[in-house]
This record gives C-alpha cells, structure tokens and sequence, in this order.
C-alpha cells in the first residue's frame, strides 16, 4: 500500500503542518507557490514603492496618466518655463496645482 492510501494520512499531515511554525512550512514551499496563493494587492502592500517601480521603464510608470497628470512629473524649473497661456488653457483644478507648487498666486477667471 502506498502511502497515498493510508486512510487518515492528510489529516495528520495537516495536524504536523499545524504545529509547525509559519516560516518553516513557507520554507518548504517554492516562492512561485506562495505568491501564486496571496492577492496580488498584499504582495505589492509589503513591497516598499521604490522597489516595486523599479520593475518598470519611466514609459511604463507613466503609462495611463493624462498629458496633464504627467506635466506633474516635471520639475519646478520646467513647469515654470510654460507659457502663461498654455497654463490658463489647463483644467482649472491642475492649474491650481502648479501654481501651488510654484507659489504662483492664483489667476483671476
């Protein structure tokens, strides 16, 4: 008889497997494995940010962003380069935010 068979044999491997500690059974287990059993939003969760984008090209990290979003990405030095005009053609919500970052009072509409 194989011990496949044995009748009662996952039960007292999940018993052992429950006295065991964490590390030791997670141990044993391919990492594939473990990550394949937990949602991608905890994994990333325990991953500081920095280490996360570095998987990814700027072009990647930026992908989805709008042509506004992304002035955001620019530094203050660029921003303050943009034509007054090209500002005030912004949606009023990311003109604020750039004039806020440039300590830029506000326009008057």
């Amino acid at each position: 008889m194989a011990m496949h068979e044995l009748e009662g044999l996952d039960e007292v491997i999940a018993k052992l497997l429950a006295t065991l500690p964490v590390e030791t059974v997670l141990a044993a287990l391919p990492t594939e494995q473990v990550l394949a059993a937990l949602p991608p939003e905890q994994v990333l969760a325990a991953l500081p940010p920095e280490q996360v984008l570095a998987a990814y090209t700027p072009e990647q990290r930026v992908a989805g962003l709008t042509p506004e979003q992304r002035l955001f990405l620019a530094p203050d030095e660029v921003l303050r380069l943009l034509p007054e005009d090209y500002v005030r053609s912004l949606p009023l919500d990311v003109q604020a935010k750039i004039r806020a970052r440039l300590g830029s009072p506000p326009e008057d509409a």
